[in-house]
C-alpha cells in the first residue's frame, strides 16, 4: 500500500524545512555570498567590498548562513584577529543552483532592462 501524496501545505507550509530552504536560497545575499565564497575562504571586508553590501547586512546574512550550516566562520588568534568565511560541504550543494541562477540572470537581464524602459515610457494609468 503506497503512502498518500503529501499536500503542498505540508511540504511548503510556514516553518517546514522545504520552505525554509527555499527562503534561504531566495535571498539575493545568499546567492551572491555563495558565488563569492565558491573560490574558497574569504575575509569579511573582502566579501563586503566585492558584494557592495553594508557591514550590517553582510553580518546578518553570514550569521543566518552559518546557523543553517551553509557557511563556516573561522577565527584566527592573531593581532588583529582575522576572520574568514567559507562554504561548508552542505553550502557547496548550492553552487550548481547559484550557477543556474547567475546564467539565467545574464541571459535574461537585458530583456528585463528593455521591459523596464518600455514600462517607464508608458503614460501614467488613470
Amino acid at each position: 500500500m503506497s503512502a498518500a501524496p503529501r499536500r503542498e501545505a505540508e511540504i511548503y507550509g510556514t516553518g517546514t524545512p522545504t520552505r525554509e530552504a527555499i527562503e534561504r536560497l531566495a535571498s539575493r545575499w545568499t546567492v551572491l555570498i555563495t558565488y563569492a565564497l565558491e573560490d574558497g575562504p574569504t575575509r569579511f571586508n573582502d566579501l563586503k567590498n566585492r558584494l557592495g553590501v553594508s557591514g550590517q547586512v553582510l553580518t546578518r546574512s553570514l550569521r543566518d548562513l552559518e546557523r543553517d550550516g551553509l557557511v563556516a566562520r573561522r577565527i584566527y588568534p592573531e593581532v588583529p584577529v582575522r576572520v574568514e568565511y567559507e562554504l561548508t560541504p552542505l553550502g557547496g550543494t548550492m553552487c550548481p543552483v547559484v550557477h543556474e541562477i547567475r546564467q539565467w540572470a545574464e541571459r535574461i537581464g537585458p530583456a528585463i532592462g528593455e521591459a523596464r524602459a518600455a514600462y517607464d515610457q508608458r503614460p501614467p494609468s488613470p
